[in-house]
């Protein structure tokens, strides 16, 4: 009964570890330089609600760099469309999905001389 018990908390707490490691946000590469933040929303709201779909920009170059980030009302939308659009083809091109690194802590908040 002991090793049951054992294996049952195991798989909770993995379970517990990949629903806290797991973002609302997706990052996206392999962009055409011809997208836009609208398509790039409307290629993933068949997913969830979709609150943002952002281009990162090369201001010196006048375009996107070719990768961005959609942000989703829940993880679960996230989830799915992580599934469903990562190495696909959009716009031409095969595209990478995966879930966003969070900025840490250090780097978001200014350095008040400590």
């Amino acid at each position: 009964m002991g090793s049951l018990f054992g294996r049952k908390a195991a798989r909770n707490c993995s379970q517990l570890l990949f629903s806290r490691s797991f973002s609302s946000q997706l990052f996206v590469s392999r962009l055409s330089f011809y997208t836009t933040e609208e398509e790039l929303g409307k290629a993933f709201s068949p997913f969830g609600k979709v609150i943002e779909a952002r281009l990162v920009q090369d201001f010196k170059a006048k375009r996107h760099k070719g990768f961005g980030f959609v942000t989703f009302e829940s993880e679960i939308d996230a989830q799915k469309a992580l599934k469903a659009m990562n190495n696909r083809f959009f716009r031409g091109r095969l595209i990478f999905v995966e879930v966003a690194n969070p900025i840490p802590e250090e780097e978001t908040t200014l350095d008040k001389g400590e």
